[in-house]
C-alpha cells in the first residue's frame, strides 16, 4: 500500500490539472424526457407527477480524449499486439486531454402544481480528468537531443467526488414564457486537486540539464498521510522526506466515508420561449458553484518549488572492482535517485482549499416541422481553467405516440468531430424506458475518441392533456360533445358555406360579461367554476394579441373563457375551425348560442 501510495503521489508531484465536464446534448431535446430539467431547469415534464426509481432512474457515463484513439496505440499482427509509438506520437496534439465523467441518481420526484412544477433530486457524481503536453512523449521518445528545451507545464490530474441534494422550481409566466431556477447543496467525498504546474527542461551547451518544478498537490480523501516515524500528521512548511510518507485506510470507519465535513453549494438557471407557433429558444446556465474542502482530519495540501541539475551519472570508478573508490552501476544510478528525492521533496501548508464546479452554458432552438417532427439545435460551452471546451449539436426529434419518442443527433465537440447520437422514451404503463447516447459510433470502440450514455426508469402519473380533457368533459351544465374531425385545408377562408348545426355547440343565458355589449355568438375556450381560473386564461390570450378575449358568467355561475364574438353563427364556427387548426393546444375550443 506504502509503495503503491508514493507511486501515485510522485506522479501527481509532477503534474498539475484541471476539472472534467459532462454532457449528454442529445437528451436536451429528447421528447418527455423528465430528466431534461437537469440540463434546463426552466423545463416542466408533461405529467403532473414523475418518480425516478432509486438507483435506476439515472445512470450516466461520460468519455472523451482529445486526441489518441486505440487504433493509433495499438495494432494486431498475427495472433499479438503490438504499441505503434510513432502512430501514436503523430496522433497527439501540442496539448491533450483525457476525462471521464459518472452520474449516479439515488432518487428524483417531481410535482406539478398549476402552473408550477418543484422537483427534488439527490445524485452522486464523479469526475476525473489527466491533461498533458506533447513534449512530455517528446522527450520519451527522442530525449533532449533534438529538443534541447522542453516545457511539460500546465498537465494534470483531477479526482472529484461528490454527494449533490437539488431542489428546483420552475413556473409558467406566460403563454410564451417558461422560467426555473435550482439550487443544490453539495457534500465532497474525495478530491485529487493539482494546481501551479510548472515542469520543463533546459539543456546545457555541456549536456546537463536543468530539472525545473513548481507544484501544488491538494488533496481529500478518506486515508491517512502520515509521518512513518512519528505517526503523525507532517509539520507545516517543513521538508518532507520521501521515505517517511505513510498512506493507510486501516483505522478508518464508515462515517469517514460518508462525511459532511466538506460542504459546497451551486445555483442553475433557465429559460424557455416560443417566438412563435414554431420556433422556441432555450437557455440555461448549470453547476456553478463550490466545494469547501475543509475536513482537516482527511485535507493535505503539499507544494514543491525546485531545481536540479542533472549530471547524469558517474560510472568512472565502476570499471575496475579493486579501485578502492569503486562503486557499483546500480549505486551510481541509486546516488541520482537519492538527489531527485531531497532535490524534489515536498512540504505541507496545513491549509484547507476551495474548487469551483465547471460551469456549463446551454443555447437552443427547435422548429416544428409538422405535430411529429421538429428539428434543434445547440450550443454548449464549458470554461475549465484555461481550457475552452464548446461543442455544437443537430437533432431530429420526432414524438410518433404519447408514449414514444425518439431523436437522433450530430455533435462536434473540442477533439471530437463525428459524433452522431440517438435518443428514445417509451412508456409501457406508469412506467417510462428511457435510454440516450451523444455516439453510436462508440460500438466501434477501436476508433473512437468519445463515448457517454444516459438510461434509466421512470414512474410517470397524470397527463397534462388527460386532465384537461377531463376537466372539460366533466364541468357541469355541459353537453355531451361529440369528436369533430378536421382535416387540414378542407375548410377554405374564401369558399366557406354556413355549415350545419354542431353537436358541440350549446345554447344558455348569459347573466354577466366584461364587454360593454352582448354579441350573439362566443368561440369558447374554457370554462371554469373559479373566477380567477378564467381571468389567468384570459389574460394569456390576451399576451398572445387575442385582444378581444373576454369572460361571460351563464346562470349557473359558471365562467366561460371567450376568445371572440360573433354576429353570425357562420362567421363563429369559422373561427372555431381556425382555431382548431392553428392552435392544437385549443383543439377543443366550441360554439356558444347566446339565449
Amino acid at each position: 500500500m506504502k509503495r503503491i501510495g508514493l507511486i501515485v503521489l510522485t506522479i501527481i508531484s509532477l503534474v498539475g490539472g484541471v476539472k472534467a465536464q459532462d454532457g449528454n446534448n442529445t437528451s436536451y431535446f429528447l421528447s418527455n424526457l423528465p430528466q431534461q430539467y437537469r440540463l434546463n431547469p426552466a423545463y416542466q415534464p408533461e405529467y403532473n407527477v414523475f418518480i425516478g426509481l432509486p438507483g435506476l432512474s439515472g445512470i450516466f457515463v461520460n468519455y472523451l480524449n482529445s486526441s489518441f484513439t486505440v487504433e493509433d496505440l495499438l495494432y494486431k499482427r498475427a495472433d499479438s499486439v503490438y504499441m505503434d509509438i510513432d502512430k501514436f506520437y503523430k496522433s497527439l496534439h501540442k496539448r491533450n486531454y483525457i476525462l471521464f465523467n459518472n452520474e449516479n441518481s439515488i432518487l428524483s420526484v417531481g410535482v406539478k402544481a398549476r402552473s408550477w412544477y418543484g422537483t427534488l433530486d439527490i445524485t452522486q457524481k464523479n469526475d476525473f480528468l489527466f491533461r498533458y503536453n506533447k513534449d512530455l512523449f517528446t522527450f520519451l521518445k527522442y530525449g533532449n537531443t533534438t529538443h534541447p528545451d522542453m516545457d511539460f507545464g500546465k498537465l494534470g490530474v483531477n479526482v472529484n467526488s461528490y454527494l449533490e441534494i437539488a431542489l428546483g422550481l420552475s413556473r409558467q409566466v406566460n403563454q410564451k414564457l417558461t422560467v426555473g431556477a435550482r439550487v443544490k447543496f453539495l457534500a465532497g467525498v474525495a478530491n485529487v486537486h493539482t494546481t501551479d504546474s510548472e515542469l520543463d527542461i533546459e539543456t546545457k551547451a555541456d549536456g546537463t540539464m536543468k530539472l525545473h518544478s513548481r507544484q501544488n498537490i491538494r488533496i481529500t480523501a478518506p486515508v491517512n498521510i502520515r509521518n512513518e516515524q512519528t505517526g503523525l500528521p507532517f509539520e507545516p512548511n517543513q521538508p518532507i522526506d520521501w521515505d517517511d510518507f505513510d498512506l493507510n485506510t486501516d483505522d478508518l470507519k464508515v462515517a469517514d466515508f460518508l462525511n459532511t465535513r466538506n460542504p459546497g453549494f451551486a445555483i442553475e438557471l433557465g429559460g424557455e420561449y416560443q417566438l412563435n407557433d414554431k420556433v422556441k429558444l432555450f437557455a440555461s446556465l448549470t453547476d456553478l458553484g463550490f466545494i469547501h474542502w475543509g475536513n482537516k482530519d482527511f485535507t493535505y495540501n503539499f507544494y514543491q518549488d525546485a531545481d536540479f541539475l542533472w549530471e547524469g551519472a558517474d560510472i568512472s570508478h565502476s570499471i575496475n572492482k579493486n579501485n578502492e573508490n569503486h562503486i557499483s552501476i546500480d549505486s551510481a544510478f541509486q546516488k541520482i535517485a537519492d538527489d531527485l528525492k531531497d532535490n524534489f521533496r515536498l512540504k505541507n501548508k496545513g491549509e484547507t482549499y476551495t474548487t469551483l464546479l465547471s460551469p456549463k452554458l446551454y443555447l437552443g432552438a427547435t422548429y416544428e416541422l409538422n405535430k411529429m417532427f421538429h428539428v434543434g439545435g445547440l450550443f454548449r460551452a464549458s470554461v475549465i481553467n484555461s481550457m475552452f471546451i464548446p461543442s455544437l449539436t443537430a437533432s431530429m426529434n420526432a414524438r410518433f405516440l404519447r408514449n414514444v419518442s425518439a431523436s437522433v443527433s450530430y455533435s462536434m465537440t473540442r477533439g471530437s468531430y463525428v459524433n452522431v447520437g440517438a435518443g428514445i422514451t417509451a412508456k409501457l404503463g406508469p412506467f417510462q424506458l428511457y435510454a440516450a447516447s451523444d455516439n453510436l459510433l462508440a460500438a466501434n470502440y477501436t476508433n473512437i475518441q468519445s463515448a457517454n450514455a444516459r438510461f434509466g426508469i421512470n414512474l410517470l402519473f397524470g397527463h397534462k392533456d388527460r386532465q384537461k380533457r377531463k376537466r372539460i368533459v366533466e364541468l357541469p351544465n355541459e353537453v355531451s360533445v361529440t369528436p369533430i374531425t378536421v382535416k387540414k385545408n378542407t375548410v377554405q377562408p374564401e369558399t366557406f358555406s354556413e355549415p350545419e348545426p354542431q353537436p358541440a355547440g350549446m345554447e344558455e343565458k348569459v347573466i354577466d360579461t366584461e364587454s360593454n355589449t352582448l354579441q350573439a355568438y362566443y368561440v369558447i375556450v374554457g370554462s371554469f367554476k373559479s373566477k380567477q381560473r378564467a381571468i389567468n386564461l384570459r389574460n394569456r390570450l390576451v399576451s398572445m394579441n387575442f385582444k378581444d378575449s373576454t369572460i361571460l358568467q351563464n346562470e349557473n355561475g359558471m365562467f366561460r373563457v371567450s376568445i371572440a364574438a360573433f354576429a353570425t353563427y357562420a362567421d363563429c364556427w369559422k373561427e372555431v375551425y381556425r382555431i382548431r387548426e392553428k392552435y392544437p393546444r385549443y383543439a377543443d375550443v366550441w360554439g356558444l348560442t347566446v339565449k
